[in-house]
């Protein structure tokens, strides 16, 4: 039996004995006035933390599930306000999906290994594996302390063997499918020696998408420098045309696909990797990255350009000069001159790609140039004959590429010249040059973190000495993260990388994390879902359905103007509406800006949380701003949210007061009052439904909670007692609020729950409010109607369910050409735009979602000036009929 009764917090709900001794002089009226929960908002937390915690609403078997992600942490050693906020706003998803009966998943792990912790670790003197633990350690417990609820049981760490034994067996397959390349062996290896950017710092390889638009590593600040090593890279451009086609299918990413295709960069060129050889026919451990528009044309080539920004350029050469080595023309055989040509002397109708082209026999400069060096650029008539696709099937046979392919996006570096990763699955033969390399079998793995840095002779019978040494070198971070969406849907499994039946429960529903890792992690992330589903391990080829990118948590920062440096706010003081530093009286101004250390503005969350409490904590960072957008900590309006809340204090007070007095044959409300507050009901059910999973819009759901609130504010005061849509209006308020004020709706529905409901089927009250349904709306009532065209929201409007709900999608569209989006579609059709398909999207008693496509003609620009306009239409439009109805 769910506990019903409030605790003793200072707040009465009208029921004798729930008083505290300070309150007992009053009279009940005066009570009620002072139904101030917030002054005792830690108590009630301390009290129903525990049962909050614990209580999970038990969905059926056969419910639909649903997978809330949020990007897993660096186990630093501390949380932040920015981990605070992606945490909150996935519990909330997570917290909804539940109360609407769906199976929710919301799992939780640690991004383990990487630079800073061993770096952390050498400074202290200690082992990273310790340190990192440790961390761990400090930092669940931390999260425990924020009211999130998180399946523990799912916990994964990329750094234990448990883990890192199948991001190797994923590097296996790679291997396995020859899109890992390290050095020229007979071990069914191709050859890769790369130019790679280096950090002096950290001393480690960086991948491109770690550097930064100054040249900088993305962790260390230091200025990356290029060098030549052997490397691990996987052969993301293979699968760059089909992550671009992906990104076409996915309306519900917007800006982040916007930026991963503009990372991934035009699709409209062919690879091939050809052989290099030096001026003594001695082949060597790197090929040359060709890539061009007609494969046709390297049937003929003779010569192959450069610039001097070119990865085999010497960057001290006079230009142009012809370099020593000469790659191998896959087609005809022969061998191909290279020449580094400076731009002044190339043809500007001949295209680069990464920096190298192929020389024209038919372009006069081409030739002039070609000459100067004893290169003739006239080819056999024998290959001039081949197509496109004869060169493409050459390549494909001899392995040398031949796929259409991105302009710019260079194959991912994967090795990594520290201790603390995942190690690399191969074994290296034992002479001075490993010059041949095999991947660790299957049965062998996990190759163990502790053997990193100690190399051993190991027997290996298939390298030619018959013994191997294990690669030093280890896997970058982003591999580890590329796939733990998978493993947290079967973290125990020490069978296979993921059953069969755990597979279903893909993709991941929701995807919180900040957009910086837009072109970066969720780039791998999808390469490795694609390959995955090619190889037949998951069903689903986008691991990822929604992204909720969450903006930043600024915090205010003290600027001295005269030198730029960075001042804590302990050493500033203000003068009215002006800042200087204590010390020297120094100008300083304000400004928000990202915490960090650096800029003394960062905020302790565990401070916070002991100082406001969990519930006002999150209603600070779920009010002020939209999921999507920055945060300036600080700047909620702490007393709006602690006045909304001892509103709905109030609320509960009135109904409990009223039902505790009410008799049985006390009048029942009006029907005109009924419709009004069933309208009311309506309104606020449907609309804070929308905002949480439709539109992800936490802080104007909060906004719709207000306004529900006000709403029974004005209600007369008996109608609590004998109204039935007040006291659903009532029930609903409490059981929604719950998502962003767990503690305080627990409190508050003990009360609702203390006195006897007029209508007691609608609720389980014997149960915590965490088991309740979420308020639905009613069968005749409205939903919204949603008309998408872009991607651009382009209407919403509420519709009755009755008219909308079950129509195909071209009856809904005929409903929003005649009535509901009639001016919009009109502006559209009298431009000539007509729709060529529809898309229908719903949710029972929540919405239908119509999706147009146009042809190419319709720009997103008119989209936007039309909307627009039609927004300006909808004012002039309201004037008008508040002016004729003012006149009449």
């Amino acid at each position: 039996m769910y506990n019903t009764n409030p605790i003793e917090s200072g707040v009465s709900y009208g029921t004798k004995g729930s008083l505290r001794h300070k309150h007992a002089c009053k009279n009940m009226l005066e009570v009620l006035q002072d139904s101030t929960i917030t002054a005792d908002l830690k108590h009630v937390e301390r009290h129903w933390r525990d049962a909050v915690q614990q209580c999970r609403h038990r969905a059926k078997s056969s419910a639909t599930k649903k997978y809330i992600l949020s990007m897993f942490p660096y186990p630093s050693g501390n949380l932040h306000m920015g981990h605070m906020r992606v945490y909150t706003i996935s519990d909330v998803i997570a917290r909804y999906y539940r109360l609407s009966g769906f199976n929710v998943i919301h799992p939780m792990g640690w991004d383990a290994f990487g630079l800073p912790a061993e770096n952390a670790a050498v400074e202290r003197g200690v082992d990273p594996e310790e340190w990192t633990h440790s961390n761990i350690k400090t930092m669940r417990e931390q999260l425990l302390k924020t009211g999130i609820i998180f399946d523990w049981d799912r916990e994964i760490l990329t750094c234990s063997p448990e883990y890192y034994r199948w991001t190797q067996w994923i590097f296996c397959r790679l291997y396995d499918h020859g899109l890992v390349y390290r050095s020229l062996a007979e071990a069914n290896i191709c050859t890769m020696m790369v130019k790679v950017n280096w950090d002096p710092v950290d001393c480690t390889v960086l991948a491109a998408e770690q550097i930064d638009e100054n040249g900088r590593s993305w962790r260390s600040g230091a200025i990356a420098e290029k060098r030549k090593l052997k490397q691990w890279v996987v052969e993301t451009p293979r699968y760059a045309k089909r992550l671009l086609e992906g990104l076409q299918k996915m309306p519900h990413w917007q800006e982040v696909a916007e930026i991963q295709a503009n990372w991934i960069g035009k699709c409209d060129v062919w690879r091939f990797r050809l052989p290099l050889k030096t001026a003594d026919g001695t082949l060597l451990d790197e090929t040359f990255d060709l890539r061009i528009r007609q494969p046709h044309r390297l049937a003929s080539a003779q010569a192959l350009f450069i610039r001097g920004t070119h990865p085999l350029a010497s960057p001290d050469a006079k230009l142009p000069y012809i370099l020593k080595e000469t790659a191998m023309n896959i087609v005809g055989g022969n061998k191909m001159h290279i020449i580094c040509v400076p731009d002044e002397k190339s043809s500007p109708e001949e295209e680069y790609f990464l920096d190298a082209r192929i020389a024209s026999e038919k372009n006069d400069l081409d030739m002039t140039l070609a000459r100067s060096f004893g290169v003739e650029l006239k080819s056999s008539p024998t290959w001039s004959t081949l197509s496109d696709q004869d060169v493409v099937q050459i390549a494909e046979f001899g392995k040398y590429g031949g796929y259409e392919t991105s302009e710019r996006l260079l194959d991912w570096v994967v090795s990594r010249q520290r201790r603390w990763g995942t190690p690399i699955p191969v074994l290296l033969s034992d002479d001075a040059e490993h010059k041949y390399a095999v991947r660790v079998r299957d049965d062998e793995l996990p190759v163990f973190a502790s053997t990193v840095g100690h190399p051993q002779r190991i027997p290996c019978n298939r390298l030619p000495s018959g013994f191997g040494i294990p690669e030093t070198d280890t896997l970058d971070t982003f591999f580890d993260s590329s796939w733990y969406y998978l493993r947290y849907l079967d973290p125990k499994n020490d069978k296979e990388l993921i059953a069969a039946d755990k597979v279903a429960q893909m993709p991941v529903d929701v995807y919180i994390g900040g957009i910086e890792h837009a072109a970066v992690h969720m780039f791998f992330a999808r390469f490795i879902s694609y390959f995955l589903n090619d190889i037949g391990v998951t069903k689903s080829v986008e691991p990822f359905d929604q992204l909720l990118p969450q903006g930043v948590v600024r915090g205010r920062t003290f600027l001295r103007t005269d030198n730029g440096k960075y001042v804590p706010e302990a050493d500033v003081i203000q003068k009215e509406s002006t800042f200087a530093e204590k010390s020297d009286g120094g100008e300083v101004i304000m400004q928000y800006e990202k915490m960090s250390k650096s800029k003394h503005n960062g905020v302790e969350p565990l401070l916070v949380l002991d100082r406001d409490g969990i519930d006002l904590t999150r209603l600070q960072l779920l009010s002020s701003a939209a999921p999507r957008a920055p945060v300036n900590w600080g700047d909620a309006d702490t007393k709006g949210l602690k006045k909304w809340l001892n509103r709905v204090s109030w609320v509960v007070n009135e109904y409990v007061t009223q039902r505790s007095v009410s008799s049985p044959n006390c009048l029942e409300a009006d029907s005109a009052t009924e419709a009004h507050y069933r309208e009311v009901y309506n309104y606020a059910v449907r609309n804070v439904s929308m905002l949480l999973e439709v539109l992800h819009l936490h802080n104007t759901a909060i906004a719709r909670l207000i306004g529900l609130t006000n709403s029974l504010r004005k209600a007369e005061a008996s109608l609590f007692g004998r109204s039935v849509e007040v006291e659903r209006c009532v029930h609903a308020l409490v059981i929604m609020m719950q998502v962003f004020t767990p503690h305080t709706a627990a409190e508050l529905w003990s009360a609702l729950c203390s006195v006897v409901a007029i209508d007691e089927t609608k609720w389980r009250r014997t149960e915590a409010v965490t088991e309740q349904d979420w308020p639905s709306v009613d069968a005749d009532a409205d939903i919204d109607f949603v008309l998408k065209v872009l991607d651009l929201s382009c209407g919403r409007v509420a519709v009755p369910r009755q008219l909308i709900e079950g129509l195909s999608a071209e009856k809904v569209l005929k409903i929003a050409s005649e009535g509901s989006h009639k001016w919009f579609l009109d502006g559209l059709a009298k431009a000539g735009h007509q729709p060529l398909k529809c898309e229908l999207q719903r949710r029972e008693g929540l919405h239908v979602t119509l999706t147009l496509h146009f042809g190419d003609s319709l720009k997103e620009e008119y989209v936007k000036k039309l909307l627009n306009e039609m927004a300006a239409h909808r004012v002039k439009t309201k004037k008008s009929r508040k002016i004729a109805t003012v006149s009449n």
